[in-house]
């Protein structure tokens, strides 16, 4: 690993899904990134503005923070802090689907019933969840129980088995990108098959086994293609993973990566981030981009506090 310190790596995690959500947000949408204009925004001097992706992230992180070391989560309070986190900042770029939940929410519908009609009664089977879940990883104390509380945060807003199994993937890659074990450098089959087995889903065997089979793509461009960049959960956590196996010793590379596929920018670039972020630790970040992050301090703040506990 990049860093042995534990602070460090729980700040990294944090502050690299926040550094990639506020770089990929102007590309939303595009089919690709040429690198010319990714290299003007890294060089550049204004404010990088994050959007409902970290809103969330810090939401979930402050969460488990004040449950205190053992308690995990609890869905009915997390629910109600995420719909309130929609009402304060409005504008942060929220989808549709996820607006109709915390809307009921604060009408008094209970979040189970909010987010299991969404979609005639299928649920979200968006990376909502996955955006969201890289701090259950610091609290969790094994991949499963990372898993599990990935699922758990997961299915407040997205009942699907697709979103919320998506949420298991994530957390049980940034519960490895924390721990260095299996080496995603090394051993990256490895690692693919641990995450698979705390998913325990089949479904994610089969994509997962994509990923590991896309390990050999060279450009950014053929990895879409081959794994896709959509804002659903099989159609954007296999892309962030892939991304980081490819670079786990450069986050800035790992973000560039995820933002140049094109498609769902900020959310790939986010998971991807905290990944890399997690296993090198926020020394390895651009120093000059983490200065114009909005939240920087914050973000900084509550990762070294979830490290103490």
């Amino acid at each position: 690993m990049s860093t042995h310190d534990p602070a460090d790596r729980a700040r990294g995690l944090l502050l690299g899904a926040a550094l990639g959500d506020a770089l990929g947000a102007p590309f939303e949408g595009r089919s690709r990134v040429p690198e010319d204009l990714l290299d003007e925004l890294e060089a550049g001097t204004g404010e990088l503005p994050y959007t409902d992706d970290t809103v969330l992230t810090l939401v979930l992180a402050e969460h488990l923070l004040d449950r205190g070391a053992g308690n995990g989560l609890h869905e009915d309070t997390l629910a109600e802090n995420f719909a309130l986190a929609w009402r304060a900042e409005p504008g942060r770029g929220w989808g549709g689907a996820v607006r109709d939940v915390f809307g009921e929410i604060l009408a008094g519908v209970h979040w189970q019933r909010a987010a299991g009609r969404l979609f005639g009664g299928s649920g979200s089977f968006g990376n909502g969840g996955a955006m969201r879940v890289a701090p259950v990883a610091l609290v969790a104390s094994d991949v499963g129980e990372a898993a599990e509380l990935g699922r758990r945060s997961g299915r407040i807003t997205h009942t699907h088995p697709d979103g919320f199994h998506g949420a298991a993937v994530q957390a049980c890659a940034a519960w490895l990108a924390l721990s260095g074990s299996p080496d995603p450098t090394t051993e990256r089959r490895r690692f693919l098959d641990v995450v698979a087995g705390a998913c325990g889903d089949p479904r994610w065997f089969s994509l997962l086994e994509q990923v590991d089979s896309a390990t050999g793509v060279s450009t950014p461009e053929r990895a879409a293609e081959l794994l896709g960049n959509d804002v659903s959960a099989v159609g954007s956590v296999p892309l962030a993973l892939l991304t980081f196996l490819l670079h786990p010793d450069s986050p800035r590379e790992a973000v560039r990566f995820a933002i140049r596929a094109g498609g769902d920018t900020d959310t790939v670039a986010s998971m991807a981030g905290a990944l890399a972020g997690a296993r090198c630790g926020a020394t390895a970040l651009p120093e000059r981009q983490l200065r114009r992050l909005e939240g920087c301090s914050r973000l900084y703040e509550l990762g070294t506090e979830l490290a103490r506990r």
